[in-house]
């Protein structure tokens, strides 16, 4: 009973995403950078070098590669596709809890565990989703571009950011449990983000920040071999926003 409750509350979210276009924003930013990323990789090394000659400045740069196209994926999503997250994420429970929506739903035979889960659940599958469609299409346009390449290097890498994007966006609907309004979660969010990468730099301790995992982009991309520390550090992290926002939410007065 409780696991199609669980399913039901799933499916309830998913539509919500669907209905309020959030879906098909994410969707369609994940699609554009999978689709520009490669192009950008491929013509860039063209194009500045004929601006810089009306300044009288030489550039040689060297010809473009499939490293470069999925190095360029990943940069564009760890920064404004991290940023359309949070904007997508911010409001998961806090809008529910400003309009009075979570207050309905738990007056129902719906336990709070369960409401909160199938927030996580169902953001996640979002975010599954979209990444999926941008990473078909980022393959696609850099197979159409810069020909044959090996698959495994550019999933491993596809697969650290979106457990990057995961960390963020699971910070984010905690933030969405803890405080009152929408705004500020996604305030505090995109605080935790630059403060996420600044303690990436701190030497020992910062090998255990999910900041440091778009440094494992390279290793990924070379075949070299990855630190385990900001994959531990990050499933760690993923784990304590489900647990505290399960413990923050049981004793929340609606």
């Amino acid at each position: 009973m409780k696991t199609n409750l669980f399913w039901t509350l799933i499916h309830k979210e998913w539509t919500e995403q669907l209905r309020s276009g959030r879906l098909i924003i994410l969707l369609a930013v994940f699609l554009f950078f999978g689709i520009s990323s490669p192009l950008i990789a491929k013509f860039i090394p063209d194009i500045l070098p004929t601006l810089m000659k009306g300044q009288n400045i030489i550039l040689h740069i060297p010809a473009a590669t499939w490293q470069d196209a999925v190095a360029q994926f990943v940069k564009n999503l760890s920064q404004m596709g991290l940023f359309v997250v949070i904007l997508l994420s911010m409001g998961t429970v806090a809008k529910e809890k400003e309009n009075g929506t979570a207050s309905f739903l738990l007056v129902k035979p719906v336990s709070r565990n369960l409401f909160i889960l199938s927030k996580f659940s169902a953001q996640f599958l979002v975010l599954f989703a979209s990444q999926v469609v941008g990473f078909l299409a980022m393959v696609f346009y850099t197979k159409v571009f810069f020909g044959p390449f090996p698959m495994i290097p550019i999933v491993e890498t596809t697969l650290v950011l979106f457990l990057y994007l995961t960390v963020i966006q699971f910070v984010t609907i905690l933030f969405s449990v803890l405080m009152k309004t929408q705004i500020v979660a996604g305030l505090l969010a995109f605080l935790t983000s630059f403060i996420v990468s600044g303690v990436s730099m701190l030497g020992k301790p910062g090998l255990f920040s999910p900041g440091h995992l778009l440094d494992e982009i390279q290793p990924c991309l070379n075949g070299s071999l990855m630190d385990g520390q900001p994959f531990a550090g990050s499933l760690v992290i993923i784990i304590c926003c489900v647990v505290i926002s399960l413990r923050f939410f049981r004793n929340w007065e609606n």
